[in-house]
């Protein structure tokens, strides 16, 4: 530690400038002498710490290219290549999920029935605050309906179905007879529109077409696929829909069916489409699921029946659980909207446009990501002109990796490697990129697939008899991955995989890559191979990954510039300091000098007057 010393009242040295001391002008002397020892330190450390900062901001720039190159490759991944269409948008509409599997097509579709929920509802509720105790059953199943028949001779009814009155029947007697229904006077016409039930024990006959069987719904015991309780005490109309609706499988809410709050009905509907996703309340008559359309006081009715999906695709009648349909054109999602007769044409075709679009884009990110890096790390041959990160290592060994993604090849998609230069995209002695457009043209028009390299990942089987799919977790390096049988053992490349018989063909996993799971239709399938494939738009945003994440090489040379840059603060404020001390040695010592010089030449005025006094007397 440096000891600080006393500070002295500095001397009015222009008022010694030719007069009683020395004559020198000490300030200037001083600030001369510690210039001449501090000024060349703090000069080189200033230098210094502009360079350091300079090389901080360029970091600070380079990570923020980094960030807009990383943006647009991600968006570029999202770019469709693939145009489809239907002439029919509200009826069924098609959207891509994997363009990896798109292929060029045109497909007919017609006779749409689109899958419904099943929906009932609880009526002549009058207020949302009546209060309704039950122990509830609630099965989840498919439901059966009996299409009403045409107006019929009564001669033979059905024990426990149901019938309208199609026409004024004169004597209810016979329908008291079916129905051991006393409500109708034997004598009294029974209306149009009239319902009634047959009993168990029913007998006697109406002769003429005056009735026909209505709709009526089945849900036996052996449909049950899933059940749930609930029990609740003392709930209001608003708190039963609630605990209806907490339920998994259903949904229900409150309808204020006449408008004018003196009416509400508690409509529940079933979470997921198709037949087999149904449901059956039973446990208390107020909120049961009847058979009949509106068979009680309560008008507890169905309003829509679960159902599947039902339609003709190029001649094949499909049915489907889902309006939202993934298993029938590769690569695609067919969207049922509405049901429809006639016959839309669905088509699959590649975009040039598009292709092209992407093309451009790549071209200019690649490009303004090279200028940037190109401005950091410039080296000025016949000057000092260096960019502020010439010489750093790791953003070196990041521009030597950038160089290189122009010549690497893109592997995994097929049994040949992919190159830039196939797709039109090239480099020129500057290191730029730019568009050959003949080249370009050239794989448009013969292999156009080569493009799906840019943005899109691969993970394809070499035959259509095979597929294969892996978690999200699945580590499997890019590549081809032959499978082949050698002995009893199965191979995945030198890796040994597990087979298993699998719906008459077979499945294959491996320990070696959890999450992959191949399937084949063949029993004993022939070998085949796996592709694995990175795109070059993966490859470009791993890059920048690499330069933005903490604890990159970029990040840790950041880290040390900046611990350079408080080190280079630290000396600066330590040569202060020492400048301060130095001065003030300095200002003593002439302080003192100049003392010295002034009692020397007063002694010397002295003796000169004294001497001259002297000779006067003599």
């Amino acid at each position: 530690m440096v000891e600080v010393a006393k500070e002295v009242a500095k001397p009015d040295y222009l008022s010694l400038v030719n007069k009683s001391g020395s004559g020198f002008n000490v300030s200037e002397l001083v600030d001369a002498i510690v210039g001449s020892e501090i000024e060349p330190k703090r000069s080189l450390q200033k230098a210094k710490q502009e360079r350091t900062e300079n090389a901080i901001s360029g970091i600070g720039f380079l990570t923020s290219q980094a960030n807009t190159t990383q943006s647009n490759f991600n968006t570029l991944k999202s770019d469709d290549f693939f145009e489809i269409s239907s002439t029919n948008s509200s009826g069924v509409v098609v959207r891509a999920n994997d363009e990896t599997k798109l292929e060029k097509s045109s497909r007919s579709i017609s006779d749409v029935t689109i899958a419904k929920k099943m929906v009932f509802e609880f009526g002549d509720f009058s207020n949302l605050t009546d209060t309704f105790s039950a122990n509830l059953t609630i099965d989840f199943g498919a439901w059966t309906k009996t299409t009403a028949s045409s107006s019929q001779d009564t001669t033979d009814f059905q024990s426990q179905k149901t019938y309208i009155v199609t026409s004024e029947i004169s004597d209810a007697d016979d329908i008291n007879a079916i129905t051991n229904n006393t409500s109708w006077p034997g004598t009294t016409p029974i209306s149009v529109g009239e319902t009634f039930t047959v009993d168990d024990n029913a007998s006697g006959s109406i002769s003429g077409a005056y009735i026909k069987e209505i709709d009526v719904y089945a849900f036996s015991d052996s449909d049950v696929v899933n059940s749930e309780s609930l029990d609740f005490t003392d709930k209001t109309v608003s708190e039963v829909a609630a605990l209806l609706n907490a339920m998994d499988g259903i949904s229900a809410t409150t309808v204020d069916t006449s408008g004018d709050r003196t009416n509400y009905s508690i409509v529940v509907m079933s979470d997921e489409t198709g037949e087999e996703n149904g449901f059956r309340i039973a446990g208390e008559s107020r909120f049961e699921t009847s058979t009949l359309p509106a068979a009680s006081s309560f008008s507890n009715s169905f309003s829509q029946l679960s159902s599947n999906a039902s339609f003709n695709l190029d001649g094949v009648d499909v049915v489907r659980e889902s309006n939202s349909i993934t298993d029938l054109i590769d690569g695609a999602t067919i969207e049922l909207k509405s049901d429809f007769s006639t016959s839309a044409v669905i088509d699959v075709d590649r975009s040039d446009t598009a292709i092209r679009a992407t093309i451009d884009d790549v071209i200019f990110s690649l490009n303004e990501f090279k200028a940037e890096i190109d401005r950091l790390t410039f080296i000025d041959l016949e000057g000092d002109e260096n960019g502020p990160l010439a010489l750093d290592p790791a953003v070196n060994a990041i521009k030597s990796k950038f160089k290189k993604l122009a010549v690497q090849p893109i592997n995994g998609y097929g049994e040949k490697s992919i190159y830039l230069s196939q797709l039109g995209i090239k480099t020129d002695s500057n290191g730029d990129y730019y568009l050959d457009e003949i080249l370009f043209e050239k794989t448009l028009a013969n292999t156009p697939e080569y493009f799906q390299a840019l943005k899109d990942e691969n993970l394809t089987t070499s035959t259509t008899s095979s597929s294969v799919v892996k978690s999200s977790f699945t580590k499997i390096g890019v590549g081809t991955y032959a499978v082949t049988k050698q002995g009893d053992q199965w191979k995945l490349g030198d890796t040994d995989i597990t087979r298993f018989d699998y719906y008459g063909g077979s499945r294959f996993t491996s320990a070696t890559y959890p999450g992959l799971v191949i399937t084949t239709a063949a029993i004993e399938p022939s070998s085949f191979n796996i592709y694995v494939g990175q795109s070059f738009s993966s490859r470009v945003t791993d890059l920048m990954e690499e330069i933005v994440e903490i604890g990159s090489p970029l990040r840790n040379s950041e880290e040390t510039y900046t611990n350079r840059s408080s080190d280079i603060e630290t000396r600066l404020k330590d040569l202060e300091e020492r400048e301060k001390l130095i001065n003030q040695k300095y200002t003593e010592q002439f302080g003192k000098m100049e003392q010295s010089m002034t009692q020397f030449n007063s002694t010397k005025t002295l003796l000169e007057n004294f001497i001259e006094a002297w000779k006067k007397q003599k």
